[in-house]
């Protein structure tokens, strides 16, 4: 409702009626409540005193509380201002729908803190703000502290400021006669590592930022409404080469000492850290002149790939100069005649951690930084050339990574990752030849979108050669080849080079993906080879990273999908069978050395065969060793030739369930009683905090966040356990460990609402291949690591994740144990929710447009969890398939490309997701909004764009109303009362429940020294030392170390160290993770994309899982090496940790518990030897 006023005094603004008011309105007079409206004040008329103006409130209801006590000619109560009363009346408009919506979704920001942000940003904002340039330079910060310059702007006005509202720093170059356009350097003020202020030798004033990350180079023309982003400035003095190494280093010349004063204020206005005032010396050393970097080209496509791609890395990651590297090439050179190139590309990723912050007073840095080099070889040579491979995984491959930012090149590897059906195709001699290439921002993060910037035209103008042309490495031409989804998620493609097979002659991209199948005139999708997303989307299956063991089969059963009557759905949308002895087979060739019974098999695996793809489960129906069918919703393109099976995953054991926030408040929404809520998370906390007293419980936190599994740390401390010991309080490295672990869990339960719900589980969808089930009814057969198997029965909430439609939670009737004679007695198929194939509709495809071709789907039994039952239930969403984008012509791989490109910029379904949490958090109709509802067809349709290619436009996105609910706040940021308020949802009090910042100081430092002597073995627990010592001696004394061990640890030792810079998130910053964090398996430094530590934390788990596997295989040896030599060694090792922990060695406590773990299995391995004998 809209109320009018009069008589407000001419000299006051909407903030200082907006105040008045609020002193009523949130006063005893409206208990409870604290409404938010707008003012709105008439201009005032020439002669007049006073203004008009209106007020608008959502809630008709508390307008009219208002009006009867403060409207009218007669009120019960008076507001004044300024001595003049206020008259209230109901206005003779009706409110504007918009401003409704927008007060319905914002909250109340107090006036005077918006009065406090206002006049900060009028100032800075001002012209009297703007610091008038006498020349701009860019350059390189040498060893011995000079500031080298290599590209300057000058005869060119501009001025520098700061941006308050983009929290950045601007340099803006003003338009000339000859050059209509204004270009804009701007750089992000979280970005600036250090600001130094002062007077130069020559007496000029000079501001000196050193940047962690480039900055944004931005051009605008007379006529354009958005900035163009560039690569570099196109200004004669800056060479576009040069920009990816000079762009970090900024000084700037001022034009009068007063304007160096005046910048030191504006610094402390816009909270930019305090600026230093010591001098840097400056000198023109023609570092990255383009002569100096054909010399740096020529000199290294002149050495084998690995090496060439290390030494550019050097270069392009900015840890050497050009002066630097052109000098230590002779040196390379001797070092690959003597060593081998793989000794060498292994020896300059070790040499790049120490090169980068290596320091010198003196201006001839070439002979130390060939000291730098030569220390590192030396010290490998002493302990027997450590960084060779420990041995051949045939399910990884060595991958080679390049980071395209819109100014540079950034190259890291390489990694070992899950290999593919097209990489294991042509072996491992052919690795080299394949490239991951992944698009980002400077920062390493995904692409943001940005208002004022032309994304897209910026985006093509960066990314299009690269795609459509190529992209150039150490002097090696790669190709575009295509993408895994998961991949693209990531923004990431796979490039590669031509190259000749020894068996299959000369390949090349377009070989490799002629050689996948057929994609056009295929009876079944007439359309695929017309949509370039979608026939991407059918070459990304060869991509998919598979298992090592693949199977040769003969042709499948083919067999029809079950579908409703009207024959819109398919009830076993991408999910085929097969025989039991196959499933058999299959996990006993992956797991050959494995404990498990011969009946202990998954009984579902996801895979990939030929052109098809889906789940295959058991149907105990099937006869034979390599039986299984297909149906034709799994089949998506024709690859005759491909006679292989290969296995994604198997489907062996259950995962626990967990909510999240987009389940959390769709339950609220739903009915579900906050407190309910937080009874779990508060038990998840206590039990979480708990962990650190009992290694049983310890146990439990690792396994239910999935931590520390590289390490095998559950089972090492279960087997500890089994020696009597149950605690180890007393060890200050595990004690370390914990917190990592706790923390970690924390910050899922505190950032993602990641509650642990007992008795509920997350399963592989499956068909009911025997129609056995009815109408809307489940099986779910649950069998746990100690054996005991669950039924689930009656009433179960069943839903997917994300799920953002009110209809995206249903209730589904589960039948309980397997009825006497029926086909789930014969086969249980463990670890699965079979689906019902009756009814109108599939179950999964109610579920955020699910279906069976791998989707997981989280069980709730409500008959253990009555209290978490919804008081209401919505019909699911339509989740129709959108609409396919189709040229008229055959797709080519350039048309992929240009589809690439255009997901990269409109890839916005992170973006909607969380737009709809925020918007049903600020609304007062919650999940039931319509923009809410509305959101949620968008998420449908974005979910679908990478198959379709219809992206879903920004526009379409509704805008976000601020303030924002306070747990949207990255998680790098402190929330304002100006932009946050206090969430009142479920998932605004479950976040601020917890607090993370009593557990942040007590992290672990991360640099290697700081794991040091009071680390592992200095407090080892004295019981559990001498309680293994007692239980092998018998076994051990007549055995001799074998002095192989300490090259084992150094090899370990090396290795983690490359892993903990690998993996850190400031990927320009050389600062390794601590040992804790990768012994634990994660992150826990903060990021404004959790998306992207996510990731690094998956490559974290899969660097340390290759390399703890090396270990514990090198120490187990091959089916000759006698147990009790297996066990003499993995004590050496585990007594070697204990000695190199107390020299601060970087990885002995991870050594250690990965030869307390293999010592402890080769103890059980033994005694279970010994007691065959007697039990026969």
């Amino acid at each position: 409702m809209e109320i009018f006023m009069r008589n407000i005094p001419f000299n006051w603004g909407e903030l200082d009626v907006k105040g008045a008011l609020a002193i009523h309105l949130h006063g005893p007079k409206f208990p409870g409540i604290k409404p938010n409206f707008k003012v709105s004040l008439h201009p005032v008329k020439q002669g007049k005193r006073f203004k008009f103006g209106t007020f608008t409130l959502v809630d008709p209801r508390i307008a009219i509380r208002f009006l009867e006590i403060y409207g009218g000619n007669d009120p019960l109560e008076l507001i004044t201002m300024d001595q003049s009363r206020i008259d209230f009346q109901q206005s003779k408009d009706s409110a504007n729908e918009n401003v409704l919506d927008d007060l319905a979704r914002s909250p109340w920001i107090d006036p005077s803190e918006e009065r406090k942000r206002k006049k900060r940003n009028e100032t800075l904002y001002s012209d009297s703000s703007r610091l008038p340039l006498k020349l701009v330079q860019f350059g390189w910060m040498c060893r011995d502290g000079v500031f080298s310059i290599e590209g300057e702007a000058y005869h060119h006005p501009s001025f520098f400021c700061f941006d308050p509202e983009r929290k950045e720093a601007h340099i803006t170059f003003l338009p000339k006669r000859y050059s209509p356009n204004t270009y804009v350097i701007a750089i992000r003020q979280q970005s600036i590592l250090s600001t130094s202020a002062h007077t130069s030798m020559d007496n000029q004033a000079v501001i000196h930022l050193q940047l962690e990350i480039p900055p944004t180079f931005l051009r605008r023309g007379p006529n354009d409404r958005q900035y163009y982003r560039l690569s570099s400035l196109p200004f004669r003095s800056f060479h576009p080469r040069a920009t990816p190494y000079i762009s970090v280093s900024v000084r700037l010349v001022l034009v009068s000492q007063k304007d160096l004063r005046k910048f030191l204020r504006l610094v402390n206005l816009a909270d930019l850290h305090r600026a230093q005032n010591h001098i840097i010396r400056t000198e023109y050393r023609k570092l990255f002149t383009d002569d100096e970097l054909d010399r740096v080209e020529k000199g290294i496509l002149s050495f084998e790939w690995r090496v060439a791609f290390q030494l550019e890395s050097l270069l392009r990651n900015m840890d050497i100069d050009t002066t630097e590297l052109l000098g230590l090439l002779p040196r390379v050179d001797e070092l690959v005649n003597s060593y081998g190139s793989l000794y060498v590309a292994d020896l300059l990723k070790t040499f790049s951690k120490r090169v980068h912050s290596l320091i010198h007073d003196r201006r001839d840095t070439l002979n130390v930084v060939i000291s730098c080099l030569d220390s590192c070889h030396e010290e490998v040579m002493k302990l027997g050339n450590s960084t060779s491979p420990l041995l051949v995984d045939e399910a990884l491959c060595q991958t080679f990574h390049a980071m395209v930012t819109p100014t540079t090149i950034l190259l890291t590897g390489p990694f070992p990752e899950r290999s593919n059906r097209v990489i294991r195709r042509y072996g491992k001699r052919n690795e080299d030849n394949f490239l991951r290439v992944e698009f980002r921002e400077e920062d390493g993060l995904q692409y943001r979108l940005d208002r004022d910037v032309n994304g897209r035209a910026s985006l093509r103008h960066r990314i299009s050669p690269i795609l459509k042309e190529k992209i150039v490495i150490a002097g090696r031409s790669f190709d575009f080849l295509a993408y895994s989804q998961s991949a693209l998620r990531e923004h990431s493609v796979w490039f590669c080079r031509p190259f000749v097979d020894s068996d299959l002659g000369e390949v090349d991209a377009a070989r490799i993906i002629q050689d996948l199948g057929t994609f056009d005139n295929l009876s079944y999708d007439k359309e695929l080879i017309n949509c370039p997303a979608r026939y991407a989307a059918r070459l990304s299956q060869a991509f998919t990273a598979t298992e090592a063991a693949t199977f040769r089969v003969e042709e499948p059963q083919i067999r029809k999908d079950i579908k409703t009557n009207d024959k819109q759905y398919i009830f076993t949308d991408g999910c085929g069978c097969m025989s039991e002895d196959f499933a058999r087979e299959i996990w006993q060739t992956m797991h050959p050395k494995g404990r498990d019974s011969e009946e202990d098999f998954p009984r579902a695996y996801q895979i990939r065969y030929a052109g098809s793809k889906g789940m295959l489960s058991v149907d105990y129906k099937l006869k034979g060793s390599r039986t299984f069918v297909v149906r034709p919703s799994m089949i998506k393109f024709d690859a005759p030739e491909a006679k292989e099976i290969e296995i994604v995953r198997g489907i062996k054991n259950p995962t626990p369930y967990y909510f999240n926030r987009p389940l959390i408040m769709l339950l609220e929404g739903l009915g579900v009683n906050y407190d309910v809520l937080q009874h779990f998370q508060d038990k998840a906390v206590a039990k979480t905090q708990d962990a650190t007293l009992a290694l049983q419980d310890a146990i439990d936190l690792l396994e239910n966040h999935g931590l520390g599994s590289s390490f095998r740390r559950p089972s090492t401390m279960q087997n500890i356990i089994q020696l009597g010991i149950d605690a180890l309080q007393s060890d200050a490295f595990y004690g370390r460990l914990l917190r990592v672990a706790v923390y970690h869990a924390l910050r899922d339960l505190k950032n993602n609402a990641r509650i642990p719900i007992p008795d509920a589980w997350t399963l592989v969808g499956v068909a009911d291949e025997h129609n056995f089930l009815g109408k809307n009814e489940i099986f779910a057969c649950i069998k746990k690591s100690d054996g005991e198997m669950i039924y689930l029965e009656g009433h179960v909430l069943v839903s997917r994740s994300p799920c953002i439609h009110p209809g995206d939670v249903q209730v589904v009737s589960a039948i309980g144990r397997p009825p006497k004679g029926s086909c789930f007695e014969v086969e249980s198929l463990q670890n699965t929710v079979v689906f019902s194939t009756k009814g109108n509709r599939p179950i999964p495809s109610c579920l955020g447009g699910g279906d069976l071709d791998g989707d997981i789907y989280n069980l709730l039994p409500l008959a253990v969890h009555k209290s978490l039952t919804p008081l209401r239930y919505f019909k699911p969403g339509k989740y129709t398939s959108g609409e396919r984008k189709c040229l008229d012509k055959p797709s080519t791989m350039k048309d992929v490309a240009d589809f690439v490109m255009e997901y990269i910029i409109s890839d916005v379904i992170g973006l909607v997701a969380n737009r709809w949490l925020v918007i049903a958090d600020q609304s007062q109709f919650g999940i039931q909004d319509r923009v809410c509802l509305r959101l949620a067809q968008l998420h449908s349709d974005a979910v679908d764009y990478p198959k379709t290619g219809n992206p879903v436009s920004v526009a379409e996105i509704p805008k976000l109303k601020f303030p924002l609910p306070d747990w949207s706040a990255p998680e790098t940021v402190d929330p304002d009362p100006v932009n946050y308020y206090p969430s009142q949802s479920a998932v605004g009090r479950l976040s601020r429940a917890i607090d993370l910042r009593q557990h942040e100081s007590s992290l672990p430092g991360h640099a290697p020294c700081d794991v040091s002597a009071d680390s592992m073995v200095s407090t080892m627990n004295p019981r559990l030392v001498e309680a293994v010592r007692e239980r092998i001696s018998g076994y051990i004394d007549d055995l001799k170390p074998d002095v192989l061990i300490e090259d084992l640890f150094q090899r370990f030792s090396t290795r983690l160290l490359q892993i903990a810079y690998e993996c850190n998130l400031n990927h320009r910053n050389a600062k390794p993770l601590s040992e804790e964090e990768i012994m634990i398996g994660t992150i826990t430094q903060k990021t404004p994309q959790p998306r992207m530590r996510k990731e690094k934390i998956s490559k974290l788990r899969e660097s340390t899982d290759v390399l703890v596997r090396q270990v514990r295989e090198a120490l187990e040896g091959d089916e000759s090496k006698p147990v009790k030599r297996y066990l003499r060694d993995a004590w050496d090792a585990w007594n070697l940790s204990m000695t190199e922990s107390t020299k601060g060695r970087f990885g002995a406590g991870g050594f250690g518990w990965v030869a307390l773990g293999a010592l402890l299995n080769a103890m059980v391995t033994l005694e279970e030897t010994e007691k065959e004998p007697s039990s026969s």
